[in-house]
């Protein structure tokens, strides 16, 4: 479907997360800063790495918390408002990345700094991966979905869903940057991920939004 219509602002409705279908939760490890490098020497030096190996998970975790964590929270707010280094509009954040790694899906939770483990099928996880590694024959890293939640963004916003496109842009380039800035390759993919949404259970608020894969250079 196509979205012509301007988003306006409608102020702070009602909402209700998406519960995701979380096994277990294993908070992020110690944190560890990255190399001291310039931002003009990590912005010069990102590329769409394409042949990629498996990296650590607290690897990949650095990345995440990089990128992803909040820095400021708007105190009592209704809808959670947060600064975080990629732009967001009305500064919702509704984007979460799930991480494929080895055997195992994760969502990245950035508000509680931990790796949530759900409860998928194997088979979703294989034919993900399957569908990934097709379009990026050189990759054996990680792969990663954009989901976003349009609880928030349709509480605050008629028309959001070209804002929430707009996120996911913007995420994107920023976990770019992060995993430049450790020394992992990163290539978005230009899959959307919606087989992964079709997959959860009473997902209807849930709208796939873009891929990559991350990892070590080959």
């Amino acid at each position: 479907m196509t979205h012509t219509e301007d988003p306006q602002p409608e102020g702070d409705g009602p909402f209700s997360d998406y519960p995701w279908p979380i096994v277990r939760t294993q908070p992020f490890g110690p944190f560890r800063a990255p190399a001291e490098r310039s931002f003009l020497d990590v912005f010069e030096s990102r590329r769409s790495t394409r042949a990629l190996t498996s990296a650590p998970l607290e690897s990949l975790v650095d990345v995440f918390r990089l990128a992803l964590v909040s820095r400021f929270w708007k105190e009592d707010d209704a809808l959670r408002r947060s600064r975080r280094p990629a732009l967001s509009a009305g500064a919702l954040h509704p984007i979460s990345v799930l991480l494929f790694s080895d055997a195992t899906v994760y969502r990245v939770n950035a508000d509680a700094c931990a790796l949530e483990e759900l409860d998928v099928s194997a088979d979703l996880r294989a034919d993900w991966v399957s569908k990934c590694k097709r379009v990026l024959p050189g990759a054996a890293g990680a792969f990663i979905a954009l989901i976003a939640d349009m609880a928030r963004p349709m509480a605050a916003y008629g028309n959001s869903e070209s804002l929430v496109w707009r996120d996911s842009g913007a995420l994107l380039q920023t976990l770019a940057l992060a995993a430049e800035l450790y020394g992992l390759g990163f290539c978005p993919l230009g899959i959307l991920g919606s087989e992964v949404v079709a997959a959860l259970p009473e997902a209807d608020q849930l709208v796939a939004v873009g891929a990559a894969a991350v990892g070590l250079p080959a």
